[in-house]
Protein backbone atom coordinates (compact mmCIF):
# COMPACT_ATOMS: atom_id res chain seq x y z
CA UNK A 1 0.00 0.00 0.00
CA UNK A 2 1.37 3.60 -0.63
CA UNK A 3 0.02 6.63 1.29
CA UNK A 4 -1.41 9.65 -0.52
CA UNK A 5 -2.49 12.90 1.23
CA UNK A 6 -4.96 15.50 -0.13
CA UNK A 7 -5.33 19.37 2.24
CA UNK A 8 -8.95 19.98 2.26
CA UNK A 9 -10.65 23.47 4.30
CA UNK A 10 -9.55 26.64 4.35
CA UNK A 11 -8.93 28.30 0.56
CA UNK A 12 -9.45 24.69 -0.34
CA UNK A 13 -12.20 22.36 -1.58
CA UNK A 14 -13.76 20.21 0.69
CA UNK A 15 -13.43 17.01 -2.24
CA UNK A 16 -13.49 14.00 0.16
CA UNK A 17 -15.50 12.50 2.40
CA UNK A 18 -13.63 10.26 5.69
CA UNK A 19 -16.20 7.65 6.38
CA UNK A 20 -15.78 5.98 9.76
CA UNK A 21 -14.90 2.42 7.75
CA UNK A 22 -11.52 4.38 6.14
CA UNK A 23 -13.17 4.82 2.89
CA UNK A 24 -13.08 8.12 1.34
CA UNK A 25 -16.35 9.47 -0.24
CA UNK A 26 -17.03 12.31 -2.97
CA UNK A 27 -18.64 15.41 -1.71
CA UNK A 28 -22.05 15.25 -3.74
CA UNK A 29 -21.49 19.28 -2.98
CA UNK A 30 -19.09 18.85 -6.07
CA UNK A 31 -18.95 17.48 -10.08
CA UNK A 32 -17.92 13.63 -9.53
CA UNK A 33 -15.08 14.65 -12.37
CA UNK A 34 -13.62 17.59 -10.42
CA UNK A 35 -10.06 17.29 -11.02
CA UNK A 36 -8.56 15.96 -7.63
CA UNK A 37 -5.12 16.79 -5.87
CA UNK A 38 -3.01 14.64 -4.06
CA UNK A 39 0.54 13.88 -3.20
CA UNK A 40 2.78 11.25 -1.44
CA UNK A 41 5.26 13.39 0.67
CA UNK A 42 4.09 13.93 4.07
CA UNK A 43 6.07 17.18 4.09
CA UNK A 44 4.40 18.49 1.12
CA UNK A 45 1.15 18.05 2.47
CA UNK A 46 2.24 20.31 5.47
CA UNK A 47 3.73 22.97 3.62
CA UNK A 48 0.38 23.29 1.57
CA UNK A 49 -1.48 22.77 4.78
CA UNK A 50 0.15 25.80 6.26
CA UNK A 51 -0.38 27.71 2.70
CA UNK A 52 -4.25 26.64 2.83
CA UNK A 53 -4.68 28.32 6.20
CA UNK A 54 -6.12 27.49 10.36
CA UNK A 55 -9.56 25.89 9.11
CA UNK A 56 -7.11 23.67 6.55
CA UNK A 57 -6.82 20.09 7.60
CA UNK A 58 -4.95 16.48 6.00
CA UNK A 59 -6.82 13.54 4.75
CA UNK A 60 -4.36 10.60 4.32
CA UNK A 61 -5.65 7.30 2.68
CA UNK A 62 -3.64 4.19 1.20
CA UNK A 63 -3.96 2.71 -2.03
CA UNK A 64 -2.85 -0.28 -3.53
CA UNK A 65 0.71 0.29 -5.10
CA UNK A 66 -0.20 -1.38 -8.47
CA UNK A 67 -2.61 2.10 -8.40
CA UNK A 68 0.32 3.89 -7.50
CA UNK A 69 2.91 2.45 -10.07
CA UNK A 70 -0.52 2.90 -13.04
CA UNK A 71 -0.48 6.50 -11.81
CA UNK A 72 3.33 6.86 -11.98
CA UNK A 73 3.90 5.32 -15.37
CA UNK A 74 1.19 7.67 -16.74
CA UNK A 75 2.01 10.88 -14.90
CA UNK A 76 3.52 13.96 -17.12
CA UNK A 77 4.28 17.65 -16.11
CA UNK A 78 1.94 20.24 -16.14
CA UNK A 79 3.64 22.47 -18.33
CA UNK A 80 2.57 21.89 -22.13
CA UNK A 81 0.36 19.23 -20.50
CA UNK A 82 -2.33 20.57 -22.86
CA UNK A 83 0.29 19.83 -26.29
CA UNK A 84 1.69 16.64 -24.74
CA UNK A 85 0.10 14.19 -26.93
CA UNK A 86 0.99 11.79 -23.76
CA UNK A 87 -1.67 13.57 -22.12
CA UNK A 88 -3.79 11.18 -23.25
CA UNK A 89 -6.95 13.52 -24.19
CA UNK A 90 -6.82 14.75 -21.31
CA UNK A 91 -6.90 11.83 -18.75
CA UNK A 92 -3.23 11.27 -18.04
CA UNK A 93 -2.52 12.49 -14.22
CA UNK A 94 -0.17 15.46 -13.89
CA UNK A 95 2.87 16.22 -11.90
CA UNK A 96 2.54 19.66 -10.46
CA UNK A 97 4.33 21.14 -7.96
CA UNK A 98 7.71 19.64 -9.11
CA UNK A 99 9.90 23.14 -8.09
CA UNK A 100 8.34 23.51 -4.60
CA UNK A 101 9.28 19.61 -4.43
CA UNK A 102 12.99 20.78 -5.78
CA UNK A 103 13.33 23.88 -3.75
CA UNK A 104 12.65 22.58 -0.06
CA UNK A 105 13.94 18.75 -1.11
CA UNK A 106 10.94 16.89 -0.42
CA UNK A 107 10.24 13.14 -1.41
CA UNK A 108 7.63 11.86 -3.21
CA UNK A 109 5.32 13.46 -6.39
CA UNK A 110 2.06 15.74 -6.08
CA UNK A 111 -0.54 14.80 -9.08
CA UNK A 112 -3.64 16.50 -10.16
CA UNK A 113 -5.75 13.59 -11.01
CA UNK A 114 -8.80 14.03 -13.77
CA UNK A 115 -11.40 11.20 -14.31
CA UNK A 116 -11.37 8.18 -13.93
CA UNK A 117 -7.99 8.39 -12.07
CA UNK A 118 -9.51 10.37 -9.14
CA UNK A 119 -12.92 7.96 -9.23
CA UNK A 120 -10.31 5.26 -8.71
CA UNK A 121 -8.45 6.30 -6.06
CA UNK A 122 -11.70 6.92 -4.02
CA UNK A 123 -12.47 3.72 -4.93
CA UNK A 124 -9.33 1.77 -3.48
CA UNK A 125 -8.45 4.00 -1.07
CA UNK A 126 -8.50 2.31 2.21
CA UNK A 127 -7.52 3.34 6.22
CA UNK A 128 -8.44 6.94 5.55
CA UNK A 129 -7.75 9.57 8.25
CA UNK A 130 -8.22 12.86 9.08
CA UNK A 131 -4.94 14.55 10.64
CA UNK A 132 -5.08 18.05 11.65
Amino acid sequence: MVTYSRVQGGDSKELLIVNNDGTLSWNNNFKKDHNLNVTTSQEHSQYFQNKRGSDSYIVDFEVPKYLDDLIKENAISQKGYKNNPLNQGGVAPKIVDDTVFQKHGFSGVAYETPDPINKWLIEYAQNAEIRK
